[in-house]
């Protein structure tokens, strides 16, 4: 199994060293793991309101991190990803940025609408400011545009703008067929994100019908604890891989230097 979602204390925002969330990966008994903190968001000039990225100061030492991690002697396949948040307007500086550095992998992923960050909890009663349909519609039409600047190889918890329980009243299904077609034009993966079961919603990122309706368009699928601190490290990983299975998924997508591949789940 992989888990290609971790975070680092670099991020402010998680616990525990390199070496502990290894030694969790270790214990159970995982495949393969990548560490994919938050890009620093100085770099694209955005400065958000609470501190949830890394300074610019910190990426080489991160990268560096990370790599060091292999020396140590595991068994265990390590990639070094990025998490990097979709800002409309950043696309070009931020291809620019990428060229300059040898991740395995990109996630993409929504956290601000505007200058909101509506996954952060001090935040999250800024929701009762809008109507859900219309914020719904507004988040899927970015992250459509996340997936037209190829910038990415993954999109990070897809459906993350239901963090906090807020739901539409109209039926999703068909931004839900707009969106996986999206990403499988472009070739963007997601990932199957346990974190939600621990947030406020208490269900996976994606939810069952737009993960049926992504499979059912050909979208491949990579998964993530989203891990901030080393006991979260491959979370709910048995009942994510039977989610997958009763809903067709057959393999999962690996990456290194940004080439994708498969494995049998």
């Amino acid at each position: 199994m992989i888990d290609y979602h971790l975070h680092t204390t670099r991020c402010c925002h998680a616990t525990g060293s390199l070496e502990d969330y290894l030694a969790e990966a270790e214990k159970k008994q995982l495949r393969e793991i990548g560490f994919s903190d938050h890009f620093p968001l100085d770099l694209l000039g955005v400065t958000p309101r609470a501190p949830v990225t890394m300074e610019a100061s910190e990426l080489e030492e991160y990268i560096k991190e990370v790599e060091g991690l292999k020396s140590l002697g595991s068994n265990m396949n390590i990639k070094l990803g990025i998490e990097i948040d979709y800002i409309p307007g950043t696309e070009n500086k931020l291809g620019k940025l990428l060229e300059q550095y040898d991740f395995d992998y990109v996630i993409g992923s929504i956290h601000y609408l505007g200058d909101w960050d509506f996954t952060h909890p001090v935040y999250a009663d800024h929701y009762q400011d809008y109507d859900m349909d219309s914020l719904y519609d507004k988040y899927f039409k970015l992250l459509q545009d996340a997936c037209r600047s190829r910038l990415f190889d993954v999109i990070g918890h897809i459906d993350v703008i239901k963090k906090f329980g807020y739901r539409p009243a109209n039926d999703l299904e068909a931004l839900y067929i707009e969106t996986a077609r999206l990403l499988r034009e472009s070739g963007t993966c997601i990932e199957l994100n346990t974190a939600g079961q621990d947030a406020p919603v208490g269900e996976f990122y994606p939810d069952p019908q737009l993960l049926e309706v992504c499979l059912s368009e050909g979208v491949a699928v990579t998964m993530g604890s989203d891990a901030h601190s080393p006991e979260q490290v491959g979370r709910y990983f048995n009942e994510a891989v039977e989610l997958l299975k009763l809903s067709g998924c057959r393999e999962l997508t690996v990456f290194e230097q940004r080439k994708r591949s498969s494995i049998q789940l």
